[in-house]
């Protein structure tokens, strides 16, 4: 029996602490990956409010603001709330919110922020795992301001004034 602990527990250190190690890594690397595949608009695809396809290419030579948000948080409410506000300090940018949650809650939410009145507003789903992987959204509200020549202008995560925005165009 005291050879099996003798053994055993170190062994078994060593193959958690492997794992823990090889789970950091893997973070990290995904992390630094796509820290550089969002230095210019990476492409991507999501789903309009009905159902149209919203892709890189209809984005190209425009400056593109991705707002990353969930329809039950209150910092994404007053985002769009102010959003609707102060659109006209947006007009020059095709303005994407994106989400995880389903078409129905979305439909609702740009309805009640009177975000389908807006020309230059999309709302649209995105699945979870591709808004990660491609633009390394972890976090809501979560904000990617692009150049007309797709290059990353700002980075911004939390609640962000639309002039903060509007100053990075």
């Amino acid at each position: 029996m005291r050879t099996y602990l003798k053994w055993g527990l170190p062994l078994l250190v060593l193959s958690v602490l492997s794992y823990l190690i090889w789970g950091f890594t893997n973070k990290l690397n995904q992390k630094q990956k796509t820290a550089k595949q969002i230095q210019t608009l990476p492409t991507f695809t999501a789903y309009g409010l009905d159902s149209s396809v919203i892709n890189t290419v209809e984005l190209r030579n425009r400056s593109t603001v991705f707002i990353y948000f969930d329809p039950d948080c209150e910092h994404c409410q007053r985002e769009a709330d102010e959003l609707h506000k102060r659109a006209t300090l947006l007009n020059n940018a095709q303005i994407i919110l994106l989400s995880s949650a389903s078409l129905p809650a979305l439909r609702t939410f740009a309805q009640i922020h009177q975000l389908t009145k807006l020309s230059n507003v999309q709302v649209a789903h995105i699945d979870r795992k591709a808004a990660y992987e491609t633009f390394g959204f972890t976090s809501i509200p979560d904000i990617l301001i692009y150049h007309t020549d797709g290059s990353l202008a700002k980075h911004f995560r939390g609640e962000t004034s639309i002039e903060a925005i509007a100053r990075h165009l």
